[in-house]
Parts: structure tokens; C-alpha cells; sequence
């Protein structure tokens, strides 16, 4: 039961990854544009040769970049979390069947020197 649903969280885990990483590939390599996120408005400043006028496209341009790639990190890191604990349950899962195929008994400590090593 363990080991599959440890595959289950690897596979998982590897399709968080490509995805963020394919994402990150068509916006910043492939110049696909970002889910606008924040629109902030051009600026006007008054200074003491009259008003000037401050445009914040490009502004609006660098902070969805930015937030897009803090989220794509953020994919990116919980999948490499599920696929690190689909690793280690089947490591688990591996080692005890090895201990069992050697004729030796697993007991609750010995489950729990597993998962340390």
C-alpha cells in the first residue's frame, strides 16, 4: 500500500516540477506573456517645474515577472517535497520486503530505524 502510493507522490511531485518548469521556460524564454496580477496606474508627481507624469507599464511588467516566478518557485518546491516523501516511502517499503525476503522479523523499531536511514 505504501509503495504505491509513494509512486503516486514521485509521479506527482515530477509533473509539479515539469510544470513549473515548462511554465517558466514559455514566459521567460518564449517572451508568453504573464496573468496580469498587479496594474498599477502612471503617476503623476508635482514638482516645482510643473506636474510630471510617471508611466508604470514597465513597472507592471517587473512585478507580475516577479511574482510569477515566486509562485513557479513555490510549485516547483512542493514538488520536489512530494516526490522526496514518494522516495522515502518507497525506500521504507523496499527495505522492509528485503528484511522479510531474509527471513528476519520487522518490529516497530526496527520500522523506525527504516525511515532513518
Amino acid at each position: 500500500m505504501h509503495k504505491i502510493l509513494g509512486y503516486l507522490f514521485i509521479c506527482i511531485g515530477v509533473l509539479l516540477i515539469l510544470f513549473s518548469l515548462l511554465s517558466m521556460y514559455k514566459v521567460f524564454v518564449d517572451r508568453q506573456p504573464v496573468a496580469p496580477v498587479v496594474q498599477l496606474t502612471d503617476m503623476n508627481i508635482n514638482t516645482q517645474y510643473g506636474v510630471m507624469m510617471l508611466p508604470m507599464k514597465n513597472v507592471n511588467t517587473l512585478a507580475n515577472l516577479g511574482l510569477f516566478a515566486i509562485l513557479m518557485m513555490f510549485v516547483l518546491s512542493a514538488g520536489s517535497k512530494l516526490a522526496s516523501i514518494g522516495v522515502n516511502m518507497v525506500k521504507t517499503e523496499r527495505l522492509r520486503e528485503a528484511l522479510l525476503a531474509r527471513g528476519e522479523t520487522v518490529t516497530p523499531q526496527t520500522e523506525q530505524t527504516l525511515k532513518k536511514l
